[in-house]
């Protein structure tokens, strides 16, 4: 037994030798020489596969420990966007084929990357779609392609828009917690699974008003692309057509159910490529590497800051909205003498109002500095994503963005009768002055504390409509009206006077620039997003590991990337193996 701990403790030491020294190797021969990059074929098929969480701005995700997970390309929505716009240009890219499943973004997000697909369509390049099973968002972008092709065993999941919340107040009756909640506006639903057993009618009334209009859009989209009547796509929806290959194409949900070779087939006759040839692909990703940026002499300067993520204080994880981070960009933009104009481009469901307030006033002192300020919403812009955007000299919103919810919540837990009567623990206090053991999860709240909490979950929420009230130039009763925490969708939004045009960043970047009367400028975004350099490692590798790439590799490089793969497979078991305690390296 003891050779066997010997052994063992020796081999796991082996190991992280062998992780260090990989990446002192990996270093060492030099990071740029792992990929080499060849000039891009003609007749080059650009594939799209979105299966990935997509983030507004490249690299702007979060990730835990970039050893134990793989490393996302980060590939944000707005790059993906200047990308389709370069392969409309480019002559050795003949057409598109959309390849996915699910989507990893809203629909605001969907519907933005339609757009653009739409326009690469202007071009009279193709676009295709063939998937094995198409997700609902990724029907609705497919809709897009000229044609759409199913795998004779799939299906179109297009069933409308539902949702499910779970409501907890039982479970924590029986456990003997209780939640304190304070909010401000009837609709701000939140704290609803905490305080009730099913949904308030306010909820279902903003609930149901928000689906059925993302519904309509949806609908309406896909009749216009399939040439179908709204009825007929209702009809189909409602039926659960694309259940079946079969029904979906007698539905007019796609042309054809292919398998993938036959699919093929059809793009080689479209390429006028033999049957016997391969095709050429290149994804997203891979089309950036050649892709060069625009040269751009012009001076003046508009900004664009990407507030997206749960908006969070004191915090400085990667896609979240933070005031350390986002503070400083804004400082810089104020003080940046050749930025004329600021695009927020928010896509947030709100989080933290002391880091919102701080954001809205740096906000507010970059338009005392002459800077023109327009928001432009993404998926979501509620609550937090409202309030940072409230003083904005314009609002721009997708039709479906989800917005508004301008109210104010707050919760305290209860688990004294957990730990009193079901655990058996009790709290005596001692105290110099009434709250000096105040707000314990351990003790009930007493009368005067609940009404430090109201009073200040109110105070904040006076603020909010205040803030609102002044930044759309709306009386207080009529914001209060239309504020009570409810959600909207941006073409809800823009009938009430939260948003004032429907559109796309690129709208919003046209109407700062018009605001700060600048016609030839360039694009600078923010945050910066900077790898550490572990994560850069194992981004090449990353790199390495695409078959392709790995055919350019040497030998050397081969065996060291064998080596770091044989390396992770041992650090990712979440399970008992049985296996060598050995990595053998050839000589």
């Amino acid at each position: 037994m003891k050779n066997f701990f010997t052994s063992f403790l020796g081999s796991c030491l082996g190991i992280f030798a062998a992780i260090v020294i990989g990446f002192l190797i990996l270093v060492g021969i030099g990071l740029s020489g792992l990929v080499k990059k060849d000039s891009l074929s003609d007749n080059t098929i650009l594939k799209i596969n979105l299966n990935e969480s997509m983030p507004e701005l490249s690299g702007n995700i979060q990730m835990e420990s970039p050893i134990l997970n793989d490393i996302p390309d980060g590939l944000g929505l707005n790059s993906v966007r200047k990308l389709l716009a370069s392969a409309a240009e480019d002559e050795k890219i003949k057409g598109i084929v959309i390849e996915t499943n699910e989507v990893g973004l809203g629909q605001a997000g969907t519907l933005s990357l339609r757009t653009e697909l739409e326009k690469f369509k202007e071009s009279g390049k193709f676009v295709y779609a063939y998937s094995d099973f198409y997700g609902q968002s990724a029907y609705f972008l497919s809709t897009v392609s000229d044609s759409i092709f199913l795998n004779p065993n799939g299906m179109v999941d297009l069933r409308g828009f539902g949702t499910m919340i779970p409501y907890m107040k039982d479970m924590l009756d029986k456990i003997g917690v209780s939640m304190n909640v304070f909010y401000a506006g009837n609709f701000k639903s939140a704290t609803e699974p905490f305080r009730l057993s099913e949904m308030s009618e306010y909820n279902k009334i903003q609930t149901r008003a928000f689906l059925t209009d993302m519904k309509d859009i949806l609908v309406q989209k896909i009749a216009d692309a399939r040439q179908i009547s709204a009825e007929q796509v209702e009809t189909a929806i409602s039926n659960f057509s694309g259940k079946t290959p079969q029904h979906a194409l007698e539905s007019k949900l796609i042309d054809g159910i292919l398998y993938k070779d036959e699919f093929e087939k059809i793009l080689k006759t479209k390429l006028g490529i033999d049957e016997d040839k391969k095709l050429k692909y290149i994804d997203l990703a891979a089309y950036g590497s050649h892709v060069k940026e625009p040269s751009e002499s012009a001076k003046e300067k508009i900004a664009i800051l990407y507030a997206e993520g749960e908006i969070a204080y004191n915090s400085s994880k990667s896609g979240e909205i933070n005031e350390k981070k986002y503070l400083k960009a804004l400082e810089k933009i104020k003080n940046d003498k050749k930025v004329k104009a600021l695009v927020l481009r928010v896509n947030s469901p709100g989080g933290s109002s002391f880091t919102s307030d701080l954001i809205w006033h740096e906000i507010e002192n970059i338009k005392a500095a002459g800077k023109p300020v327009v928001a432009s919403f993404g998926d979501y812009a509620a609550s937090g994503g409202y309030y940072i955007s409230a003083g904005s000299d314009y609002i721009v919103s997708q039709p479906n963005t989800l917005t508004g919810s301008i109210g104010v919540f707050m919760m305290f837990p209860d688990a004294s009768t957990l730990m009193n009567d079901k655990i058996g623990i009790n709290f005596d206090t001692l105290k110099t002055h009434p709250f000096a053991a105040a707000f314990s999860p351990f003790n009930k709240l007493t009368d005067a504390e609940k009404e430090v909490l109201q009073a200040s979950t109110l105070e904040i929420y006076d603020t909010f409509v205040k803030k609102v009230s002044d930044g759309r130039k709306l009386s207080i009763d009529s914001t209060k009206t239309i504020a009570q925490g409810r959600v909207w969708t941006g073409r809800m939004a823009k009938e009430i006077g939260l948003v004032d045009e429907l559109g796309d960043i690129d709208t919003a970047i046209s109407k700062a620039a018009a605001l700060a009367n600048v016609e030839d400028y360039r694009i600078v975004e923010y945050p910066s997003i900077e790898d550490d350099f572990m994560t850069k490692i194992l981004k090449e590798v990353k790199k390495a590991e695409d078959p392709d790439a790995t055919s350019k590799l040497s030998t050397e490089e081969k065996k060291i990337l064998k080596y770091f793969n044989d390396v992770k497979a041992l650090i990712k078991v979440n399970e008992p193996v049985a296996r060598l305690p050995y990595i053998f390296v050839e000589d």
